[in-house]
């Protein structure tokens, strides 16, 4: 007699959406704008590096943990993935231009060429005109398809006062940039 699963295997799951579809239904998830930084090992300000990044999100606030998720296509990712260090800067609206400059609007020696950086206990560029920026360690890398997601212990928070309205990106444009409807 065959002994029972005490796991049952769940059924196979539906036909994935075709990519376009769900690049579709994802740009109408609204996302904090952040940029991710990091330093190159033993580099100093030389070598810094960064992104815009939406995919960000806290995992435990004790200890306090965030997730990052980048393309490992990206110049940033391997200095990242290098360094294990890595910050995390939330945008307010008054941020639109270093968010597009840090999309891709400069070559990435000149991205931080415009703001007021300053480098945190790991090294990483912390923005201190941003909402809150959190300077962090990474302890976990996840291989996901083209992304790593990163898990980082964060070290340090430093908080504008007072706060501000967020940059956020929705719909394939950044806001306020564009009024919702």
């Amino acid at each position: 007699m065959a002994a029972a699963l005490a796991h049952p295997v769940p059924p196979s799951p539906p036909m994935a959406p075709k990519p376009d579809l769900f690049r579709q239904g994802m740009r109408r998830l609204a996302g904090a704008c952040t940029i991710i930084t990091s330093v190159a090992p033993g580099q100093g300000r030389e070598g810094w590096a960064g992104l815009t990044a939406t995919a960000v999100a806290s995992v435990t606030a004790e200890p306090a943990r965030l997730l990052v998720c980048i393309n490992r296509s990206t110049w940033a990712h391997n200095i990242i993935s290098q360094s294990r260090i890595l910050g995390v800067n939330i945008l307010g609206g008054d941020a639109l231009p270093l968010a597009k400059r840090f999309a891709g609007g400069v070559p990435p020696e000149e991205k931080f060429g415009e703001g007021n950086w300053l480098t945190a206990t790991s090294g990483a560029p912390l923005l201190g005109s941003a909402l809150a920026s959190f300077d962090c360690l990474v302890s976990e890398s996840i291989e996901a398809s083209t992304h790593d997601i990163f898990i980082c212990d964060v070290l340090g928070v430093l908080l504008r006062e007072p706060g501000g309205d967020p940059l956020i990106y929705f719909d394939g444009a950044f806001l306020p940039e564009r009024p919702i409807p």
